[in-house]
């Protein structure tokens, strides 16, 4: 899995409009109880809209840091164990 794609998939998909919906959830249980009719306020519409933005966005930049963090701590464990990268050259 590349970059790009554990971003989205992670950081978007998996916790940005997740937590998007659950706060819509909460907003809708907060203004209008458990009711089978939703009533959809101007309050209600700006707060989805806002959730919809904000949570998203804030999911990918969640899967940047995920995705620098892990590459950077790899980075670390290969340079701890003492093998070197590049391969020797072994002379007699």
């Amino acid at each position: 899995m590349g970059r790009s794609t554990f971003i989205w998939r992670r950081g978007v998909f998996g916790w940005g409009i997740p937590v998007a919906l659950l706060t819509i959830a909460y907003q809708v249980v907060q203004e209008q109880g458990f009711v089978w009719r939703l009533v959809m306020t101007q309050h209600l519409k700006t707060g989805i809209a806002i959730a919809m933005l904000v949570f998203p966005l804030c999911g990918y930049l969640f899967g940047r840091y995920l995705w620098t963090t892990g590459e950077e701590n790899y980075e670390r464990m290969v340079d701890s164990s003492g093998e070197d990268r590049e391969p020797r050259i072994r002379t007699r």
